[in-house]
């Protein structure tokens, strides 16, 4: 036990491990910001570019319900497959990177020294390492599926804004535009 505080202590001292701790934390927090703002935004793009699909649909007598019901589904498919796929990955990542950097220093004179460079490396890998998650982990879990979900009612709202009569003279617009522009 005292072994293991005396490695935390200097774990937390070295600056290669600090380094790489910080590496990749900038890292992984950049490919979640990017990720969640792409993926909000081809949410976004589907729910415009399908708008009039949506004016035609009230046309033809679906209720904002049902319209609304279909988006739901639609959105909470696919933001809980990313969810899914997003944990599954970053498991596998933790799991295959986070033992490879338990030691990163060169071992410290004393009762390590006697043991050469290849003889270290053999005993990383001897050791278990145990992964501790972090309650803030379960914190951000619960912001990223709030943000889901404050964009799907955004979604549907825009789904549902437009007039129905503005979206079908726009349509017809758009229809005879094309029209005039073959003749």
């Amino acid at each position: 036990l005292n072994d293991r505080r005396m490695l935390l202590t200097s774990l937390q001292a070295d600056p290669l491990s600090l380094s790489l701790i910080g590496i990749l934390l900038l890292g992984a927090t950049a490919a979640l910001l990017l990720a969640l703002i792409a993926n909000l935004l081809a949410s976004w793009l589907s729910v415009r570019t399908r708008l009039t699909n949506f004016a035609v649909l009230r046309a033809l007598g679906a209720t904002p319900n049902e319209i609304t019901r279909s988006l739901t589904w639609e959105q909470s498919i696919i933001y809980t497959s990313g969810l899914i796929l997003g944990i599954f990955f970053g498991v596998l990542l933790c799991i295959s990177v986070v033992p490879n950097l338990v030691f990163t220093g060169i071992p410290p004179t004393g009762s390590l020294s006697l043991l050469n460079i290849n003889q270290f490396f053999a005993l990383q890998q001897a050791i278990t390492t145990h992964i501790v998650v972090p309650p803030t982990l379960v914190i951000a879990f619960l912001i990223l599926i709030a943000i889901y979900v404050i964009a799907l009612i955004m979604m549907v709202r825009i789904a549902l804004w437009p007039s129905l009569g503005r979206m079908l003279r726009l349509i017809e617009d758009e229809h005879v535009n094309f029209l005039t522009q073959e003749e």
